[in-house]
């Protein structure tokens, strides 16, 4: 045994004295001298003395690192640093003494110092700096929690008696052109002013943050299928990456590379790619596929990585099994095969897997695709916290991302929402009573994070700090901003090429713990500090209220919403109006009563100011002075003295079967007689059928004062003469009054109507006829009330038959008061009892009237009076006879 270690020293000294006989030619003489110079920086070969200490930890595979724990080693005198191999820190309690127990020579991958040695100057290309577009500073971060939700002291509502200030009118008061018509319609209204729901105190907890059902499911950071690509990583965030026919961990140059070689970019650097392959029938296992060949990861009997061509399945062919491999929804790679768990790790440059295992699952998925932080923010939730210097670093996997700070929606961020969708509008705010640091990261997993060789400085307490905010920043935001300050944090740990392997590392822990904090993992968390320190209420709306089935909505108490008008529910009584969230009058107040100090008499233009006169107008008392009816003959042109262009007053119309003017004719005429003459209506029906004809005169709106009684007269005159020639009037005629003008010749409906007055060949002479008594009250048919007067249509029928023709005038029609009526019955007879005709179609009038006869609205034919000189034949009247009624 002996004997083979002097020989494997020999071999070895001869190999560096070979490699070193020039540069050491006088190391034999000089020795004494050498040792006592630091021997730094050299690679080589270590005899005779072994190490006190070893570590394989990627964060000690560094000059300051390995001497940091040589530091700490009171023994410790020298050490050296294995790069190829994967890392390992050795310190010894010796110095480096050349040509005695250390020898020089290229071949190594070691490199040796004297723990006095400072630190190495490395020759060759830089690290790729991550500093994204144009800046290495992330955003500003919060240095705390924002402000905590302050409410006012809730006052319960009531009904508070209060005065209006006086009413200051704009002008001189306006008075009623019509007393009568003001006082018949004068009205003010007045109300207490009440309560009819006392409501409740706006929430001061506000609504609770979503769950469940209410949130979108979240992808895992890995999923089995050809297009989810990952890298694998191993127990120090080293890519797994192809070896000769197996697979292990990417090793350390020991050259440095050439300017622009990819492996100098460790941000960006892109690792060897695997997927998950299902196996057929089996939903436990899965195939590990490496991407860039299509060759399977298998483990063999002895528990070597090899790579196959093609699937065994979950059992051993040929000393290999391939369909062992698992990937939870955290990235954390687990391996069964026999019912047993088994644990891939990896030892300096070779790997295995053995059965066993283990917390921390030693190898660890990396999406190539990491969750789409920045393209989340881009395309469905804007956020304000990521400023433009942010998204400029934003050069995640290769890809450069810039984008433009847009509107604050931190509650729209659809992965996460801070509050619930409904009621619209919540927004979160930081309550009393907070707790702090519920959803560290780093903390939650401290078990992974703990292997982890980086510590990123600082970048989970600001991760922490940004899940603590109810303001500005929102669950995705947070995470873009994690994973950019641990990147930032990998930038500045190693800028030399022969750190490379840790720079690496760093990245892809980076892009892990980014990845991962994008799923549930990282949600949980969130929603964790979330309901720690925050609760949702509204904002526009402000106040948050309770329906009384539990749902939440949003009201203004302080405002004018009439159904939460002081409080969440609050609803003021009947006519009541919310203002400033207090029920008050719509208008004006005195006291609890609402009211309008513009027109109420018992408080006119100030409250308690009465008017004696019970009326109010524009604030100021008003005493009306009504007017009366007074009566007086009412019939206007009772003459037909005006006459031109058409009879002033009148209206003229012919029943069916008669035609206007060729069958009736009216006109104007000065009308002769024995002793003197006078102005008249001329009438004329001519070519009389069997039926005789049958006209209709009107006179609108005949004032008649209510509790009076009246006198119809009329004069009549029958006409044998026109303009000095002599014509045939041989018909008998009739003229029947009524108080509204009849649908029928022979009708009355419903208004009063006088007895016929007749004139023809056996009464020609001309005479006064009536009087026709008639009295009106308010409500009768054909009956309109005009302030304090009432008004009728006066009518006459006018027939003519039994001959031939038929002429006669009309003229001084006279209505006079004549005192008092008894409208019970005044002897005025009961309307007559005629024989009921078929209403009429085609009734011509004279003159535009509002009404037709038959209720319908014809078309009017105009009348051009014509003057006519007329004279009648005198006879004698018989003394003591009326020979002038029907039937005398």
């Amino acid at each position: 045994m002996l004997l083979s270690c002097l020989a494997a020293w020999a071999w070895v000294a001869g190999l560096a004295i070979a490699d070193h006989a020039v540069a050491n030619s006088t190391d034999a003489n000089t020795s004494s001298t050498q040792a006592r110079i630091p021997t730094c920086q050299a690679r080589g070969f270590r005899l005779w003395t072994w190490p006190i200490a070893t570590s394989n930890k990627l964060a000690h595979n560094t000059f300051a690192g390995c001497h940091q724990l040589c530091e700490l080693e009171d023994e410790c005198l020298s050490f050296s640093i294995q790069l190829e191999t994967g890392g390992l820190c050795s310190l010894y309690d010796s110095r480096l003494i050349p040509l005695f127990d250390f020898f020089r020579s290229s071949r190594s991958t070691s490199i040796f110092f004297d723990c006095n040695c400072p630190a190495p100057v490395v020759q060759g290309p830089k690290l790729v700096p991550y500093t994204g577009a144009g800046t290495s500073t992330p955003a500003a971060l919060p240095t705390g929690p924002g402000p905590t939700a302050s409410f006012e002291p809730y006052v319960t509502p009531t009904i508070a008696p209060s005065d209006s200030p006086p009413y200051v009118p704009s002008g001189p008061q306006s008075k009623p052109d019509d007393d009568d018509a003001f006082t018949s319609t004068y009205t003010y209204t007045e109300y207490p002013l009440t309560l009819s729901q006392q409501g409740s105190p706006p929430l001061t907890t506000g609504v609770p943050l979503p769950t469940g059902t209410e949130l979108p499911q979240l992808p895992c950071l890995v999923t089995p299928g050809l297009q989810a690509r990952f890298s694998v990583i191993n127990e120090n965030f080293i890519p797994m990456v192809s070896r000769t026919n197996s697979i292990g961990p990417l090793l350390q140059p020991t050259e440095a590379p050439a300017p622009g070689d990819p492996i100098l970019d460790p941000v960006n650097y892109k690792a060897p790619s695997f997927y998950l392959k299902p196996v057929t029938g089996n939903t436990n296992v899965f195939d590990l596929v490496y991407g860039d060949s299509g060759q399977f990861v298998a483990m063999t009997n002895n528990g070597r990585v090899v790579l196959v061509n093609a699937s065994t399945g979950p059992s051993m062919s040929g000393g290999r099994v391939t369909s062992i491999f698992n990937i939870d929804c955290r990235g954390a790679m687990s391996i069964k095969f026999g019912g047993a768990d088994y644990i891939w790790s990896t030892n300096g440059a070779s790997s295995s897997i053995q059965k066993g295992t283990s917390t921390t699952f030693n190898m660890k998925a990396v999406p190539v695709t990491p969750p789409e932080i920045h393209a989340a923010l881009l395309d469905k939730r804007a956020t304000e916290e990521l400023t433009a210097k942010l998204f400029a670093q934003a050069k995640l996997q290769g890809r450069e991302i810039s984008l433009k700070p847009r509107v604050r929606l931190v509650n729209a961020d659809s992965r996460a929402p801070q509050c619930k969708a409904d009621p619209p509008g919540l927004v979160s705010r930081t309550k009393a009573g907070y707790k702090l640091n519920q959803g560290n990261f780093c903390d939650d997993l401290d078990d992974w994070w703990g292997i982890s060789p980086f510590s990123f400085d600082g970048s989970c307490a600001a991760q922490s700090l940004c899940y603590d905010q109810c303001q500005n920043f929102s669950f995705t935001g947070c995470n873009a901003i994690f994973g950019s300050l641990m990147l930032l944090s990998c930038a500045s740990e190693f800028d030399s090429w022969w750190e490379v392997v840790q720079a690496i590392a760093c990245a892809a822990q980076a892009a892990y713990f980014t990845g991962l904090a994008a799923t549930d993992t990282g949600r949980r968390l969130y929603y964790k500090a979330q309901d720690s320190m925050c609760f949702c209420f509204c904002s526009n709306p402000p106040d948050t209220c309770l329906f009384q089935s539990g749902a939440f909505y949003c009201a203004n108490t302080k405002g004018s919403d009439d159904n939460n008008c002081g409080g969440c529910g609050t609803m003021c009584g009947a006519n009541s109006k919310c203002r400033s969230g207090k029920c008050g009058c719509p208008r004006d107040q005195c006291g609890q009563t609402c009211l309008d100090l513009r027109n109420n008499p018992n408080n006119c233009g100030a409250c308690n100011t009465k008017c004696d006169s019970k009326y109010c107008i524009d604030g100021s008392c008003y005493t009306p002075k009504p007017e009366d009816c007074t009566p007086d003959q009412s019939v206007f042109n009772n003459k037909f003295q005006v006459f031109s262009p058409q009879f002033v007053n009148w209206t003229f119309s012919a029943y069916p079967g008669s035609v206007m003017p060729t069958d009736i004719e009216f006109s104007a005429t000065n009308y002769g007689f024995t002793g003197g003459s006078t102005t008249a209506l001329f009438v004329e029906m001519k070519n009389l059928p069997s039926g005789g004809r049958q006209a209709l005169l009107t006179q609108k709106k005949v004032k008649m004062c209510p509790g009076f009684k009246y006198e119809l007269t009329f004069n009549l005159g029958y006409v044998n003469q026109v303009s000095g020639s002599s014509v045939v009037s041989d018909a008998t005629c009739d003229v029947r009054w009524l108080t509204g003008p009849p649908s029928g010749p022979n009708t009355n409906d419903n208004f009063q109507s006088s007895d016929r007055f007749s004139i023809g060949t056996n009464n020609k002479a001309y005479r006064t006829f009536g009087p026709w008594s008639v009295a009106v009250k308010e409500g009768d048919p054909g009956v309109t009330k005009i302030k304090r007067s009432l008004y009728i249509d006066l009518s006459a029928v006018i027939s003519c038959g039994s001959g031939s023709n038929g002429r006669f005038i009309l003229t001084d029609i006279q209505m006079n008061p004549v005192g008092f009526a008894n409208l019970k019955r005044d002897g005025l007879g009961s309307p007559l009892s005629l024989p009921a005709l078929e209403s009429p179609s085609n009734i011509t009038f004279a003159e535009e009237d509002e009404t037709a006869v038959d209720g319908t609205a014809p078309e009017l034919q105009p009348i051009t009076p014509k003057f006519k000189e007329t004279a009648m034949e005198e006879i004698a009247v018989v003394k003591g006879r009326d020979n002038w009624l029907v039937g005398a």
